[in-house]
């Protein structure tokens, strides 16, 4: 019975998905054929028969309103009255109801060209469930380029690229009419940057504008606006190491030489305020990358990873823009530690923006990191997680026990919806007995040996909390079971402890990217690295908001109802699809320097 009533109901939605979508035309044709029996009770004249005709045609009309269409229908009804070559519609009817037993409505001229008419109504009708799909899925765009925009959100006119309008902070979508397009449009005009972009990059990355980032272009509201940018470079010793990634990209644009140029090229053009970039030879730092930021207006802070390797994260900011108020490293690697034994390191600043009035809270700390490759040691990347926010917490932490504004970038190595981008998004995450090799949810991860983490997979020695905190020597005897409870997000949690199961963070982190590309309806997923082993999304920029709902649904997590700090979010530089990039050649190609693309989102400080 309840697989009968599971097909009705399948039935019943298909039925009302395509009662829009059924052409009046198609109604017509299934009721063609009409019977003399039926049609006796109609007197075969003139008149009557063009009656009964003009009533047919009114009731489908009536029944179909054909989405508002009919004043036009009755303008192009009346071409049909001197449709017969005689002057008389009449005729031509009276010719199709004698002698037949059977007589097909269809085949009558005036019938033909009320088809006609329908059929060409009906085009209209598709054209508008086109349209809703469009508002629907794909979401309104503006018809002209936002281009790479230096200080201000500014966008010049072109007919290549579009500005694509997403929702405000929490992404709902913003539907523009018309004229309002039109007049934003007219307000909307600075320099022309958008041809340099495109000869370097393509036409497929284009600005995506929050409905915040709409305002501020309308009505500029007071604000210190700036753009962040985070970007994995490719030392040259790893893509050197690692060839056989690349031995699609042609052998030019692997020299360094010419990356090098390229970059810098790139770094130029896209003109961010603060550069967070990872995988930077030491040596191409002192001798190619400060000195040619400098002159740039930048100041750098560089750290290299541990024991031998050659790489590391370096952080630029503008020197006209923001005053440096403290730089942290934060090396991964712990001796006596088998879970912290990598080299990888991190980098947090906290820079003070030149802003009037300041406020203690007005201070951004912006974290850099490159988080462990390994797809299978998802336990060390969540370690090194560990270690990263508990670093943020204590430096972003104000003299009123608040939190200064967060920005967190870096290649994670793990893939949107994984179970450590879980943990940064909802703040919280239980780890006890999750697959080490599909916590980074990486596709080489799929396959390996079955390792569960324990309770006590992070080392309590280290002195950091379930919570990513770090515990005072004081407070160790309480850590392994508080009663003090905590506000985290929605619920209390144990201020102090260690070893439960759970880890929490309350940085209330949002990725400014949403994962799936706009300008293609959704469809296709963003991807930050590509080459001949795989295409992902690895690279993120997270910022701290007030408050956040997080839904998890599919192992997809979506975040909404979003309530912003003071720092907001005003639109991000699009990302391209893997097929995107496939048909511009591997990376690194001639268009991008590395095997990764950059992330730039314009931010503003209220």
């Amino acid at each position: 019975m309840s697989s009968h009533l599971w097909y009705l109901l399948c039935l019943r939605k298909m039925f009302s998905k395509m009662q829009c979508r059924l052409c009046i035309l198609g109604r017509l044709v299934n009721q063609r054929t009409v019977s003399v029996s039926t049609r006796s009770s109609i007197t075969c004249t003139g008149a009557s028969l063009s009656n009964s005709c003009e009533t047919e045609k009114d009731n489908l009309l009536d029944n179909h309103k054909c989405y508002n269409q009919r004043q036009k229908m009755e303008e192009r009804k009346s071409n049909i009255e001197n449709f017969d070559s005689s002057g008389s519609e009449d005729k031509g009817m009276q010719k199709k109801c004698t002698g037949k037993k059977y007589t097909n409505v269809l085949d009558d001229p005036a019938i033909m060209q009320v088809g006609s008419t329908m059929k060409s109504c009906t085009h209209e009708v598709q054209e508008e469930i086109f349209q809703y799909k469009k508002d629907r899925y794909y979401r309104r765009s503006i018809p002209f380029s936002s281009g790479l925009l230096e200080n201000s959100f500014h966008a010049t006119v072109s007919q290549k690229r579009k500005v694509h309008l997403s929702g405000e902070s929490n992404f709902k979508v913003a539907r523009t009419k018309t004229e309002e397009i039109l007049e934003l449009a007219e307000e909307i005009k600075c320099p022309n940057k958008v041809e340099q972009i495109d000869v370097e990059y393509g036409v497929n990355r284009q600005w995506e504008l929050t409905r915040l980032g709409i305002e501020q272009l309308q009505r500029p509201r007071p604000g210190f606006e700036f753009t962040i940018m985070s970007y994995n470079i490719l030392a040259q010793n790893l893509l050197e190491d690692n060839k056989y990634l690349y031995r699609e990209s042609p052998q030019q644009v692997l020299d360094w030489n010419y990356r090098s140029e390229k970059l810098l090229q790139e770094i130029q053009a896209l003109n961010a305020e603060i550069l967070c970039l990872q995988e930077v030879h030491n040596q191409h730092y002192t001798e190619f990358l400060e000195p040619k930021l400098k002159q740039l207006g930048y100041n750098g802070v560089y750290v290299k990873r541990t024991g031998n390797k050659l790489d590391g994260c370096a952080t630029f900011y503008k020197r006209e823009k923001f005053t440096l108020e403290q730089s942290v490293s934060v090396p991964y690697y712990k001796s006596n530690y088998s879970l912290l034994d990598r080299d990888n390191v991190g980098l947090i600043v906290k820079l003070r923006p030149h802003k009037h009035p300041y406020s203690e809270e007005d201070s951004i700390c912006v974290a850099n990191t490159h988080l462990l490759f390994n797809p299978r040691r998802g336990d060390v990347k969540l370690g090194q997680a560990m270690c990263l926010l508990a670093e943020i917490d204590k430096v972003a932490k104000t003299s009123r026990n608040r939190h200064c504004q967060v920005l967190m970038c870096g290649d994670f190595n793990a893939t949107p919806f994984s179970d450590l981008y879980k943990f940064m998004v909802q703040g919280f995450l239980r780890y006890e007995g999750l697959l080490t090799r599909t916590i980074s949810g990486q596709r080489e991860g799929q396959y390996g040996k079955d390792r569960y983490l324990s309770r006590d997979f992070f080392p309590s020695d280290v002195n950091i909390s379930d919570q990513c905190q770090h515990i005072e020597t004081e407070n160790k005897h309480v850590s392994r079971r508080s009663h003090n409870q905590e506000n985290f997000g929605h619920r209390s949690y144990p201020a102090v402890s260690q070893s439960s199961g759970c880890i929490w963070h309350k940085l209330n982190l949002v990725s400014t990217y949403r994962h799936t590309i706009e300008r293609l309806g959704h469809y296709e997923r963003e991807v930050t690295t590509q080459h001949s082993a795989d295409a992902c999304t690895v690279d993120y920029i997270f910022y701290s908001v007030q408050h956040r709902n997080v839904h998890t649904r599919r192992n997809k997590h979506t975040t909404s109802n979003i309530m912003e700090d003071k720092l907001r979010l005003l639109g991000r530089w699009g990302l391209m699809s893997s097929r995107e990039i496939q048909e511009l050649g591997n990376l690194p190609n001639q268009y991008n320097p590395s095997d990764h693309l950059p992330l730039l989102v314009k931010m503003i400080l209220i």
